[in-house]
């Protein structure tokens, strides 16, 4: 192999690569292993596109199977449930006043600072938050609707369900090859 040229080229260097138990002793493994610097650059740029192309072709996929699944039900193949849910992002609505609750009397430079340090993104660990506001004598949920917001997103995502792992769903582990989990 001179060089990989195309994508064309890369994907079917790949089929290789993906029934190898070692890359090292494929085509590509002894080409990379070999190549100079020059060459490896080259290799990738259509290595990257054949990447892209095939994460493309993944995640239409995804979408079809999620459709599918949201309509009829999740599905068991072998181990492996697919499954469809609307994920969601906690988010704290008030980051300035959710400090000032937590640290008491804090300057708004002291504020500003943590602000910045913990970024727009930051999310109290829940468990934390709920342990904060019982030694308060708080109710943990009205701490939690006063200061952490649930965004779900608006399409629903695919999800596949390991059935061999511990922290598989009950549910998911007890459905049999084949059949569906319509949706409750």
């Amino acid at each position: 192999m001179e060089n990989i040229d195309s994508v064309s080229e890369a994907l079917d260097l790949s089929k290789e690569v993906s029934s190898a138990d070692e890359i090292e002793n494929t085509e590509i493994g002894f080409f990379l292993s070999d190549a100079p610097l020059e060459k490896l650059v080259v290799a990738r740029i259509p290595i990257s596109h054949a990447q892209d192309a095939t994460k493309r072709v993944k995640t239409f996929t995804d979408q079809y199977i999620s459709k599918d699944v949201e309509e009829k039900g999740s599905y068991k193949v072998g181990d492996m449930v697919f499954h469809s849910s609307k994920p969601y992002k906690y988010k704290v609505m008030d980051l300035p006043q959710f400090f000032r609750w937590l640290l008491g009397d804090l300057t708004e430079e002291q504020i500003t600072l943590l602000c910045a340090v913990v970024g727009p993104t930051f999310v109290p660990k829940l468990r934390a938050l709920d342990a904060i506001s019982s030694k308060r004598g708080k109710n943990t949920q009205t701490i939690r609707d006063t200061f952490i917001d649930q965004a779900w997103a608006e399409e629903p995502k695919l999800q596949v369900i390991n059935c061999d792992s511990a922290s598989a769903p009950k549910w998911a582990v007890a459905m049999e090859e084949g059949t569906r989990r319509e949706k409750s």
